[in-house]
């Protein structure tokens, strides 16, 4: 045996030396070989609580669609005749028969111009023209393929194409790609050359485009106190001398907002002009006092405004809506694909009936519900075969399973046998217990599906067994919704949690001073670091509309209205994270708005409120107008949106978990990451595993300490007796030396 350099041969002592080291360190290496053996049996049992936790959330997955109710929402739909009418259907489509008659398709507008000799030279027309409110330029030097592509790169929802009708004959194919009325083109000669009506898209005679009571309206604008031009992404002047009742009005485009030319107009005897806002935007309208105005253009100025049209010169094909009826009721969309007429179909317009109406029919997908249920008997019967197979005792080798006597999976069981036997009874009704619908348990706790059963039960109650199986909430107050649950919220019970608000949600709200008079002073207003200047003898209305403009423009959730003699900003937004941020260039008292801090140039925030309250007497957190129970509580996780507009009691919420609800919301408790019961119990034995291996580096350190010390010990033996082994030779030598001198005197 070597011990470093030196080697212990045992030739002085004539011992098996490396045997007998062999020898004690194997006794002192026995509670290693233990403790391995114990650490292989614990490494067993975390792969087969591995596997468990595997196949519990695997069944928690599989019970989704019965948590969802989607299972018990599945629908076939098939149509009489697909050559007119082609029908799908999604989870929850409303069951019944129904009669289609289609006696028009929506169609896509389409124009063409008229000839052009060639497609690849220059038309000689330079200016601007919208199509379909984008502005498409025109050079000299363009030609008709160079339109085509300008027209296509725009992106507005058109297709242009050209038609090579001979060598000669090229024309220009305008096309809608949205089908129906609405869907019709808008092009619009943004110049003075007439360009449209020079290709023969358009014709020259105008006509009012959007006809108001005793008057027209324009197109809808984003801004209505910038010019037009600038509005409108116009690059080029466009300018004229209109007449309205005969009365010339000097209008120029590139300098004139909506509200200066609204000004010019309403200065017209007997003619009342304004800009109007809504939803849609601004737009100028024009009133006369004795009915319609007459209107005479230049340059295309009310035609770019929108105030007047041009009619199609050529129109391939006409753009209109579908026409059919439903059960006899007569309805029109602008499209052939109709998802809107029966709640969860989708009907496909091919071709006109012709009186004969298509029957299209929907009816409860049972065999989809029936195939949900065995999926989860299937998986549930799986996990109980894994618990009890690992629960047995070997009578031969006498070791028993995994899970025999663990306390975790012993009250895992127990649980899980609960969830699918427990009453589901929050919300009453008639179906109350798994048994009622085919489902029972057997001597071995698997279960045991009754499909026959079950499809009776599904076909006489739907709602019922949806709600045996799934998650259902009601509340009893129209200001309190359930917004959400989550795994960790608990069935509430059939007295239900009661909801108290202590403090309501409120949107962040600017209000100015009272301005009886409007605007009576310039002032520039900061919000959001965006600056905006109200002028002296603006209206309150026009501040509104100018500050909303300022809103759209960078897209902040802010709103200004009018409220009696005030302007008021408020955040679309609820509760205090959301807040307007607001800096005055005039101190309060100034004559301003007195909006943002009492000083000129000082920021005011103001903010919303969070709503505050609690469910079911526990505590719950708010944030703008939701209120969600904390952790630990037994609605933990619930989510409630709450509108009420004064604080006191809001009624009861009701919580109810079916067996799939219950089932998935055990398989993320039991296998939660923190407090998971499964999660511990494979983390003890992970933990037992890594305080094995520490000992087991202890003990190992300790043997290789102990074989280090006997080597050593051998080998002082070794040397020492190798030492006594010539000592005694020496002395043998010295004594037969001296015995022989005395033999010879």
């Amino acid at each position: 045996m070597d011990v470093g350099p030196i080697t212990i041969t045992g030739m002085a002592s004539d011992l098996d030396i490396s045997g007998i080291i062999t020898q004690l360190a194997a006794i002192k290496q026995r509670p290693i070989t233990l403790l391995t053996a114990q650490q292989s049996t614990y490494t067993a049992n975390l792969t087969v609580f591995q596997q468990l936790t595997t196949k519990v959330l695997g069944l928690g997955a599989m019970v989704s669609g019965l948590h969802s109710g989607d299972a018990f929402e599945q629908v076939t739909v098939s149509s009489s005749n697909t050559d007119h009418v082609v029908a799908t259907g999604v989870s929850g489509a409303a069951v019944g028969n129904y009669e289609i008659e289609i006696t028009q398709l929506a169609t896509n507008h389409k124009i063409s111009s008229g000839v052009v000799a060639a497609s690849d030279e220059a038309l000689g027309y330079e200016g601007e023209i919208l199509v379909n409110g984008s502005v498409v330029s025109l050079g000299a030097a363009d030609t008709l393929e160079d339109l085509r592509d300008a027209i296509n790169i725009a992106g507005v929802g058109v297709s242009a194409s050209i038609l090579t009708v001979s060598d000669t004959d090229h024309r220009l194919l305008v096309q809608s790609l949205t089908t129906g009325e609405s869907g019709a083109l808008d092009l619009v000669d943004a110049n003075d050359s007439d360009i449209l009506e020079s290709l023969g898209l358009q014709t020259g005679a105008t006509a009012i485009e959007h006809a108001i009571t005793d008057g027209a309206a324009g197109d809808y604008l984003s801004d209505k106190f910038t010019a037009v031009s600038s509005v409108m992404g116009l690059a080029g002047t466009l300018s004229g001398t209109v007449q309205i009742n005969g009365t010339n009005v000097a209008i120029d485009l590139a300098s004139d907002s909506l509200t200066d030319i609204a000004t010019a107009i309403d200065a017209v005897a007997d003619v009342s002009a304004s800009v109007v806002s809504t939803d849609d935007g601004y737009r100028l309208e024009i009133v006369g006092a004795a009915g319609t105005p007459t209107f005479t253009d230049d340059g295309n100025v009310l035609v770019t405004l929108g105030v007047l049209g041009k009619g199609i010169a050529n129109e391939v094909e006409a753009a209109q809506d579908s026409q059919f009826a439903i059960d006899g009721v007569a309805m029109t969309r602008s499209t052939n694909a109709v998802d809107d007429a029966i709640e969860g179909v989708q009907l496909q317009l091919v071709a006109a009936t012709g009186g004969t109406p298509a029957q299209v029919s929907v009816a409860w997908n049972v065999d989809a519900a029936v195939a949900e249920v065995e999926q989860m008997v299937s998986y549930y019967n799986s996990l109980v075969s894994f618990i009890n197979t690992n629960q047995d005792f070997n009578t031969d080798t006498e070791i028993g399973g995994a899970f025999l006597g663990n306390m975790a999976v012993m009250n895992l069981e127990s649980a899980l046998r609960d969830q699918v036997t427990g009453l589901v009874d929050t919300l009453g009704g008639d179906l109350l217990l798994g048994s009622q619908v085919g489902l029972t348990t057997n001597h071995s706790d698997e279960l045991v599906f009754d499909s026959a059963a079950f499809r009776s039960a599904l076909q006489a109650n739907p709602a019922g067994v949806a709600r045996l199986f799934g998650e259902a909430t009601e509340t009893t107050d129209a200001d309190v919704a359930v917004f959400a649950t989550t795994a960790t919220t608990r069935d509430s019970g059939a007295d239900g949690w009661a909801v108290s608000i202590t403090q309501v949600a409120e949107q962040a709200t600017a209000q100015s001073a009272t301005l009886a008079s409007g605007i009576t002073v310039d002032e520039t207003l900061t919000i959001g670091g965006v600056d905006v200047t109200l002028t002296a003898g603006m209206s309150l209305d026009d501040g509104a509309d100018l500050l909303n403009s300022l809103f759209t423009a960078q897209h902040m959730s802010i709103e200004a209205t009018v409220v009696g003699d005030q302007l008021h900003l408020q955040h679309e937004m609820w509760g205090m994270s959301y807040g307007i941020v607001v800096t005055s260039s005039l101190d309060d008292g100034a004559g301003g708005t007195d909006l943002g801090g009492a000083t000129a140039g000082v920021a005011e925030n103001y903010t919303g409120q969070d709503v505050a309250g609690t469910i079911g007497g526990e505590a719950a957190t708010g944030r703008g107008r939701s209120l969600t129970a904390d952790d630990g509580t037994d609605a933990a996780g619930l989510i409630l949106t709450v509108s009420a507009t004064s604080a006191g009691d809001q009624g009861l919420v009701r919580v109810s978990k079916g067996i799939g609800a219950r089932l998935s919301s055990f398989a993320s408790a039991v296998t939660d990451a923190d407090y998971g019961t499964l999660t511990l119990a494979t983390n003890s034995i992970s933990s037992e595993i890594e305080a094995i291996d520490d000992e087991i580096e202890r003990l190992s350190a300790s043997v290789d300490r102990y074989i280090g010390q006997l080597q050593l010990d051998f080998a002082r033996m070794e040397m020492q007796m190798a030492q006594s082994q010539n000592l005694l030779d020496w002395m043998t030598m010295q004594m037969d030396t001296l015995s022989g001198f005395g033999s010879s005197n």
